[in-house]
């Protein structure tokens, strides 16, 4: 934005004895030039004049471009289109779903950001189709974000269908320690044609933060965006994340974290509900079983009382739901000469 300023008192200052156009008229003239980075350079400066009146022209260009969505990655088409979204987003104020949709496929993270802006009933739907494609996980995370905030039912009724209860039982004789999994991230570099004005890149972060990093919305996961902005013939970092082998559980973990919200359970509370790991002391076959099994009883217990809470709060139709309980048990003992009797899965039927 820093460097967006700059170049805005630059060309205001660039008279030669002769009337400047003001950002806003600068936009619109631009907008309507046949050459692709002519109206690029329209976006921007629809956007560093954050006039709500350019949205229109905006959304039309937008609805011109549909034609190009599937364009190279930092090629002309994919930057003239980058540009109207950075624009969109900089001015303040929603953007109708039509409009946005047809470029999910290139442009999620800035449909996502738009789309937070509002909170219709097409917003919900739109959400909610991003939600069943195949997406990132901090994109994954900042969808159910908005879906949890709207108090969307179709959330929460996928939710509690897709959520797999789980219990882990570490069985030792000694104290042990536990071990997770890791994600990593790698540096690239984009860069858009010669002589594009400066257009920013959004992001989803996987899991960390740095400063200028913006917060789009917080309940019980907080999810924050990354504007980096691609200079004119100069180029921008980009992060390259890949998931860790442990994908399905981090969703799991985020799943929790927001059905665990409806008894404003903490962190740790959801994690212990629906996927508790228990250290459980070696006694004996007997005193082992029966520990065991009073933990999946109160496991049980703990979901059925939510379960009714989220029936109570009409989030959800519960009745008939089957959900099971499985259960692992690591044997970390030193001295294993007696078996670990087995603990059966157990299966919850809602009434």
């Amino acid at each position: 934005m820093r460097a967006a300023r700059a170049l805005v008192v630059l060309w205001l200052a660039a008279g030669c004895g002769q009337a400047q156009l003001s950002p806003s008229a600068e936009a619109r003239r631009l907008l309507q030039s046949p050459n692709l980075r002519d109206r690029a350079w329209g976006a921007w400066y629809a956007g560093v004049s954050h006039d709500p009146s350019l949205r229109p022209a905006l959304l039309d260009q937008l609805r011109r471009a549909q034609a190009l969505r599937e364009s190279a990655r930092d090629s002309a088409e994919y930057a003239y289109i980058q540009s109207l979204f950075d624009a969109l987003i900089q001015i303040p104020g929603s953007a109708p779903v039509d409009a946005l949709m047809p470029f999910e496929k290139s442009w999620r993270a800035e449909i996502i950001i738009l789309l937070a802006r509002g909170s219709t009933q097409e917003s919900e739907t739109a959400l909610l189709a991003i939600r069943g494609h195949e997406v990132p996980d901090a994109e994954w995370k900042a969808v159910n974000d908005l879906l949890f905030q709207m108090g969307s039912r179709p959330f929460f009724q996928a939710a509690f269908a897709e959520i797999q209860l789980t219990h882990r039982f570490i069985v030792a004789d000694q104290d042990v320690g536990l071990c997770g999994g890791m994600s990593g991230c790698g540096v690239s570099k984009r860069h858009f044609p010669a002589g594009y004005p400066p257009i920013a890149l959004y992001q989803f972060n996987q899991d960390m933060t740095k400063p200028g990093d913006v917060l789009l919305s917080e309940s019980q996961v907080p999810v924050y965006f990354r504007r980096s902005v691609v200079p004119t013939d100069g180029e921008a970092e980009w992060m390259e994340c890949q998931s860790s082998p442990t994908f399905t559980t981090v969703r799991q973990m985020t799943l929790a974290q927001f059905l665990g919200a409806i008894e404003d359970l903490s962190l740790a509370e959801s994690e212990g509900l629906f996927m508790p790991i228990t250290r459980v002391r070696w006694h004996g076959a007997f005193e082992t079983a029966s520990e065991m099994e009073m933990q999946l009883d109160e496991q049980s217990a703990a979901f059925r009382k939510l379960v009714a809470d989220a029936q109570k709060r009409n989030l959800l139709e519960a009745s008939g739901m089957v959900i099971g309980i499985a259960t692992t048990i690591d044997d970390v003992r030193r001295d294993r000469s007696e078996r670990i009797p087995a603990v059966a899965p157990r299966e919850i039927v809602i009434p």
